[in-house]
């Protein structure tokens, strides 16, 4: 059963003694792992009630850390992404036994979430955790180290993570854990806070789902990936770009790529950077898995003009997009080709080039991970659906 979790009220202040009397238990608590420091926490909390302190945002951080999520998070880390007000908690699921774990923390009045946290096994439902991340031609923010397998997407960090514990389920589909932190209401870009918090999170939720990913190493920072020259880029699962005869960039200088992702992650992304100009004139995705499959019928649906005959599940090429279709390990995959100016008035590359390297991209794809039935769009460009 789903427990909610309440903000102790304070109680009258009890002057200085009491305060040199917490500051030595927090300083003691840092030396103490484990339990221990949980216990001496609850210790600091009941002391913090008694002298009135909880009444001041400041300590809230600690609190909800100590509190919520299965006991996960991080004072410190909350204590950089949570505002300065009076805040309550949201209802917690983790400890339920629950596929799906959520916590958080709302505004006082329970109108609006601060901070949502949410992890659950992704079933294959078409709407299923990653739908909304998906519903226009969009590319994902690719801030995080290798070590990460996720994004910075349209509200806060992602992670997919496969469940080798867990198998497949009984369509044959693979299973995966997709955590999520909803930060858009208190960071405007990725932080090392909300990618901490997003990691803490889903190894607490790998461990109570037994997913069986393993655990995610803790980032000290926020790290794009590198510009590589396409040479450099041969080891990487961007190597079929090296050697390759590409296109001119729009600004005549060299190409630079980017390489976020492993091979065989469940979402895996290359991007070709003008060096000119410093922006990605393209960038290439796969998506793995059922889930992908309503949203990319919406992507087409609601962005370009499809004439009769055609289907929104088709592969095919937008104004300035492409999607081209497969079946790897017997899920279904969606390839993905976008090409934006700074001002959105008009692909960065002509359709045709677009199109040829997500030819180039799929065929790559299908051969890393033995996919059949690999469909790429015609060289009809269809209008924007606008």
């Amino acid at each position: 059963m789903a427990r909610a979790v309440g903000c102790v009220r304070p109680a009258s202040s009890t002057g200085g003694s009491k305060k040199l009397q917490v500051e030595a238990e927090i300083r003691e608590r840092r030396r103490l792992p484990g339990k221990q420091a949980f216990a001496v926490g609850v210790v600091v909390l009941a002391l913090l009630a008694g002298a009135g302190w909880l009444a001041k945002p400041l300590w809230q951080p600690w609190w909800y850390a100590a509190t919520l999520c299965g006991g996960s998070l991080s004072g410190g880390e909350l204590a950089g992404l949570l505002p300065a007000e009076q805040l309550r908690a949201s209802e917690d699921t983790f400890g339920s036994g629950r596929t799906r774990l959520t916590c958080g923390v709302d505004e006082s009045d329970g109108r609006h979430f601060v901070l949502d946290v949410e992890a659950e096994i992704d079933t294959g439902a078409p709407l299923g955790p990653l739908g909304m991340e998906f519903t226009v031609p969009r590319d994902v923010q690719d801030v995080y180290p290798a070590s990460v397998p996720g994004f910075y997407g349209k509200f806060g960090p992602v992670i997919v993570q496969e469940c080798p514990e867990l198998g497949r389920d009984s369509e044959g589909r693979k299973q995966r854990l997709v955590t999520k932190v909803y930060t858009h209401g208190v960071e405007s870009d990725a932080s090392p806070e909300s990618l901490r918090t997003a990691v803490r999170i889903a190894n607490t939720a790998d461990a109570e789902t037994g997913c069986g990913a393993g655990p995610l190493p803790l980032p000290e920072r926020v790290q794009p990936p590198r510009e590589l020259s396409p040479g450099r880029a041969k080891g990487t699962m961007c190597g079929w770009l090296a050697g390759r005869n590409l296109p001119r960039s729009p600004s005549g200088k060299a190409w630079k790529v980017l390489a976020p992702t492993a091979p065989d992650a469940s979402i895996t992304r290359c991007a070709l950077v003008d060096s000119g100009t410093g922006e990605a004139a393209l960038h290439l995705s796969g998506w793995y898995g059922d889930w992908a499959e309503k949203p990319f019928e919406r992507l087409l649906s609601a962005n370009v003009e499809i004439p009769e005959g055609i289907s929104p599940r088709d592969a095919l090429l937008g104004p300035d997009f492409g999607r081209a279709r497969a079946r790897c390990a017997g899920e279904p995959a969606s390839f993905l080709a976008t090409s934006y100016t700074r001002n959105n008035d008009g692909p960065a590359l002509p359709m045709s080039q677009v199109r040829h390297l997500l030819g180039a991209f799929t065929a790559d794809q299908a051969e890393r991970r033995d996919c059949t039935g690999v469909e790429l769009p015609g060289p009809k460009v269809h209008p924007d659906g606008d």
